[in-house]
């Protein structure tokens, strides 16, 4: 299996070439062979982002929903009617978290895709859903990806929650977080288990407290650092990250081999 990221930039990320932090799962069909996409969320740049590689509306077999910001879920609607109206209907496997399943609809899509040729939709009529409970796992080209759940805001006593994913692979396990905040008694199980880490990772000059930090980051062992790659970084601020002890930050279009995956 192969991981691609489309961009690793931050929402706000104005940097010519690069892109909002959505990836791309590839890998081949057991049955027939082809290649076959999942995009780790679609935010307002996918359409672009997925241009720069050559790829459109017709090569994404899936998408899965992180957590519901714009630059993770705003392209799902260009996504979606493209489909609809270009590709013949074409419906997309949407994969969601099941907490965020009806507030993707209601708060995000609703307004710009409810009225379809036909009358009222949905959110099944423009895409396949499957709902997953967080503390579950969904298959993907007969990879299991587990949730992960992460705070990625915290307001009063509300929190916002984002789901990244661990994959088990030959050399032991690889994590992508998502979005998240830098708490250590949510991430670290995952962190011992995993050989491979694409952590988010934000660069502001202040912490904003809506991602881990650099600097919060950069006070992990070594021997943990040298196993993550960082993303989602902003574009006021490039620090040295191999000079810290990480794999280094992740560049817009840059693809790593996962290897067999189970």
């Amino acid at each position: 299996m192969r991981l691609t990221f489309i961009g690793s930039g931050s929402a706000f990320s104005t940097v010519p070439g690069n892109f909002q932090s959505n990836m791309l799962f590839e890998a081949p069909d057991p049955e027939t062979g082809e290649t076959r996409r999942l995009l780790f969320d679609c935010g307002s740049d996918a359409r672009w982002g997925l241009r720069a590689l050559g790829l459109g509306h017709g090569d994404v077999d899936a998408v899965y929903v992180s957590h519901l910001h714009a630059d993770h879920v705003g392209g799902l609607e260009w996504l979606g009617l493209k489909n609809y109206f270009i590709g013949q209907g074409r419906r997309v496997r949407l994969i969601v978290p099941e907490p965020l399943r009806r507030p993707l609809w209601d708060n995000c899509l609703k307004a710009g895709m409810e009225l379809l040729d036909f009358g009222l939709a949905d959110l099944d009529q423009v895409f396949e859903v499957e709902e997953v409970a967080t503390d579950e796992s969904f298959t993907w080209m007969g990879a299991r990806f587990s949730l992960v759940p992460l705070v990625h805001l915290r307001g009063g006593a509300y929190l916002m929650w984002s789901y990244g994913v661990f994959l088990e692979n030959d050399a032991g396990g690889v994590l992508l977080t998502s979005d998240c905040r830098f708490e250590r008694d949510r991430l670290d199980p995952w962190y011992a288990r995993a050989e491979l880490i694409f952590q988010d990772c934000e660069t502001l000059a202040e912490p904003s407290g809506a991602h881990a930090h650099f600097l919060e980051l950069s006070t992990l062992d070594p021997a943990l650092k040298s196993r993550m790659w960082l993303y989602h970084v902003n574009c006021t601020h490039r620090p040295d990250a191999v000079a810290a002890g990480f794999r280094g930050i992740v560049e817009p279009g840059q693809s790593f081999d996962l290897g067999a995956v189970k």
